[in-house]
Order: structure tokens, then C-alpha cells, then sequence
């Protein structure tokens, strides 16, 4: 029944994944970093992916407005639409470290260096704060014209916070699912695992979304 239940949301979460990928070839995000961030979504978010990116992605105006041309007071009033895609560019980067760590971890315990799932963590943590401070910075430099530098510190004033709290919500939801479900093994052959991961991918955003109105709310995240 898990089996049946994971392959359909993996294979729905596919699904939306391509067809935003061959909806942005035709109606491209102004802000070119979301081009790639939404498919992302659709991996984790599936068929609500496709709502999101109706909605936030699609319509040229409606991203000029939330996402590209937002002046910095009014972020302090922003609704769900600008969380949302806050929200996703963290996502988005624990998403990718994500699939960059297991097959670093499934190739130590190949050869038998089993890694502790706290030591999983901080590698996980570190690639996700690396990708979310890139992805910051190239829609910071499309918005501002700021030196490297200051787009940097300001990539990482945004980013940091909710990125930890949205690997909280994964690390959180994968230690239960490790213990009850997948009885403490990390295989990427099965696809439970994955739906597993799928579902904490869905945690981590439910956790990210307070930080990032936090930030939003009190001007500190320019959101992309």
C-alpha cells in the first residue's frame, strides 16, 4: 500500500515538474533564477506546483509585481504570494543538496563508513546554505545593481535563517520516517525512500514559511 501510495505522488510530482519545465519555454519567469526553481517545486508540490506556478509564475505581470519590481517597504506588508516564493528558493537549495548528498552518503556506506544521521545533516545543511546563498545572489544582482560584496552579505542575512529552519523541518520529518518506516536505513533504490523524502521536502516548507514572513514582515528579506 506505501508502495502504490509513494509512486503515485512521485510520479504525480514528475508530471508537474515537466509540464511547468515546458510551460516556462514559452512563458519565462522575468526573474531568470526561477526558471529553475520552479520545477523544483513541482518535484515535492505536486499538481498544488502547477497551481503555484500559474498563479505566481506565469502571468508576466503578476511576477514583475511579486517578485521583481516589489520597492522594499511595501515587502513589510507582502501576503502569501511573496512568502510562498521566498519559501521556494529555500526550497529549491535543500531540494539540490539533497540530491547531491545521497549519493555521497550511500557510497561511504557502501564501503562501510557508516555516517551518523547528524553527520548527514551538517553536510546537507552546508551544501543547502551554499546553493541558497547562489541562488539569492543571482536574483539579488538581476534586481540590484550592488557590489558583490554587499549582495553577498545581504544573500546571507536572507537566506541563512530560513534555510536552517526549513532543514529543521526535513532532518525533523526524516528521523521519524527512518525510525518507524524505512527501519533506519537510507536507501535510494526504494521507492519509499523517496516518497519519504518527498514528504519532508513538504515539512521543510511548513517550517520555513514563519521564518520568512519574519524576515519579510520586518523588511529584512528583499524576497526574489
Amino acid at each position: 500500500m506505501l508502495n502504490q501510495l509513494a509512486l503515485l505522488f512521485l510520479a504525480l510530482g514528475g508530471c508537474t515538474a515537466l509540464m511547468i519545465l515546458k510551460d516556462i519555454f514559452r512563458h519565462p519567469h522575468p526573474v531568470r533564477v526561477m526558471n529553475f526553481i520552479w520545477p523544483l517545486t513541482g518535484l515535492y508540490m505536486p499538481f498544488l506546483g502547477w497551481l503555484a506556478w500559474w498563479y505566481l509564475g506565469r502571468s508576466p505581470s503578476r511576477p514583475q509585481k511579486l517578485a521583481l519590481l516589489v520597492p522594499r517597504k511595501t515587502l513589510r506588508h507582502a501576503g502569501w504570494p511573496t512568502i510562498f516564493i521566498s519559501t521556494s528558493l529555500s526550497a529549491a537549495a535543500c531540494l539540490f543538496s539533497e540530491l547531491i548528498t545521497l549519493p555521497i552518503i550511500t557510497t561511504l556506506n557502501h564501503y562501510h563508513f557508516l555516517t551518523p544521521l547528524w553527520v548527514q545533516a551538517i553536510i546537507c545543511l552546508t551544501l543547502s546554505l551554499i546553493g541558497g546563498l547562489f541562488l539569492q545572489f543571482l536574483a539579488i544582482r538581476q534586481r540590484e545593481r550592488f557590489s558583490v560584496w554587499r549582495t553577498l552579505v545581504i544573500a546571507f542575512r536572507t537566506e541563512t535563517f530560513p534555510l536552517l529552519v526549513y532543514q529543521t523541518g526535513v532532518l525533523f520529518f526524516m528521523s521519524l520516517a527512518l525510525k518507524f518506516i524505512l527501519n533506519q536505513q537510507i536507501d535510494p533504490v526504494t521507492i519509499s525512500f523517496w516518497f519519504m523524502l518527498q514528504l519532508a521536502m513538504l515539512t521543510g516548507f511548513i517550517f520555513s514559511w514563519p521564518a520568512n514572513h519574519f524576515l519579510i514582515k520586518r523588511g529584512l528579506n528583499p524576497a526574489v
